[in-house]
């Protein structure tokens, strides 16, 4: 079986290449550069992701990132994804909001919070993963 494998692998790669070929490529001297319109994926890069959206991992160890700096007074939708089934990050807790959220494993859930200047935190169901929303 392995010979009948290594006498078709050059034939695979010739045939790989050929096509990969543009035709300019092909033609005589005369080229001319080809021009390719790529649509809306041509502009330019898009700017930093803003600090409205921010995504938040639980895993076994805690939050990550465990602490955030935001803008206060401005919405911030905060982006929590559980990534392990170990632990106790299966609830995120705002406790001076009264805000309880499920987190179901690798499903992102978003939650949208305006904190006034200070420290907000957040805990699992038990209390003992903590992370905190810096306002400023």
């Amino acid at each position: 079986m392995k010979l009948e494998m290594t006498t078709h692998v050059p034939v695979l790669v010739a045939l790989a290449v050929a096509g990969c070929t543009p035709a300019a490529a092909q033609s005589g001297p005369s080229r001319t550069p080809a021009v390719v319109d790529a649509g809306p994926r041509a502009t330019a890069p898009t700017a930093a992701p803003t600090a409205g959206r921010i995504a938040i991992a639980v895993g076994p160890e805690g939050y990550q990132p465990s602490s955030v700096t935001v803008p206060a007074g401005r919405p911030v939708t905060l982006v929590f994804t559980r990534t392990s089934d170990r632990g106790c990050g299966h609830t995120v807790v705002f406790p001076t909001l009264g805000l309880r959220r499920d987190l179901p494993l690798n499903q992102p859930v978003e939650i949208v919070v305006t904190p006034a200047a200070g420290t907000l935190t957040f805990t699992c169901g038990m209390e003992m993963l903590r992370g905190t929303i810096v306002a400023q």
